[in-house]
């Protein structure tokens, strides 16, 4: 079965650690992947265009089906491979709702994330670069609320690690990678990084580049 896919993905490409967890938390170690670098546009290489005209990764193949966008990848894995694993997408319409609501608002962290940390700034002024930040820290609060809502030691929807799991996990650990103190200024999501960060499934796709360089400070100065 994991033999069947093959991922073209990018180290500490966000969208890509999402794919990357589903996979293995399905239990599908072993998978097909290649890893690009998108300094040298291999994401635009004629492989990777033949499958993703966007030119985008991840870009998944499991046997003929094609599947790219990273959140519609890993909502066919659990569709895929029901039953493999662990189940990251209750059958309950009623417990799946949290799940894909959280799932969805992922989108806007990351995105608030990269406003900050990978925008270039020589084309914004001080009050905009500011603004961004602030937004940063709202929706930090956002999150943090949300896991002090459920007890501070669980998942983003509860007990069990879900498809939304797969989608914050990695927009938390950039958090902690460009040197957010989230011990300091989050306490929960501290909590839910450091269980997440132990699980099989982080430890097997941590992005390599994480392991072989430093640490950023592109988030020291946020509060």
């Amino acid at each position: 079965m994991a033999s069947e896919i093959l991922l073209y993905w990018s180290s500490g490409s966000g969208p890509s650690w999402r794919v990357m967890l589903a996979l293995e938390e399905k239990g599908l170690s072993g998978y097909g992947n290649k890893l690009l670098s998108f300094d040298k546009k291999e994401h635009k290489s004629e492989e990777v265009m033949e499958i993703n005209p966007r030119g985008q990764i991840p870009a998944m193949k499991h046997g003929d089906v094609i599947v790219n966008d990273s959140m519609a990848a890993i909502i066919y894995l659990e569709a895929a491979f029901k039953g493999k694993g662990i189940e990251l997408l209750p059958s309950d319409p009623a417990q799946q709702a949290p799940v894909l609501q959280r799932m969805m608002e992922t989108n806007t962290l990351m995105d608030k994330i990269r406003n900050v940390v990978f925008i270039n700034k020589s084309n914004l002024d001080e009050a905009k670069i500011n603004q961004n930040k602030a937004n940063l820290r709202a929706e930090i609060l956002l999150w943090e609320g949300y896991l002090k809502q459920l007890g501070g030691n669980t998942f983003i929807t509860g007990k069990n690690f879900t498809l939304a799991d797969c989608c914050l996990f990695p927009s938390v650990a950039v958090l902690v990678r460009q040197g957010m103190d989230l011990e300091k200024h989050a306490p929960n999501l501290a909590k839910y990084y450091n269980t997440v960060k132990e699980r099989p499934s982080a430890k097997a796709s941590w992005p390599p580049h994480f392991k072989t360089s430093p640490d950023q400070d592109g988030l020291k100065d946020l509060y």
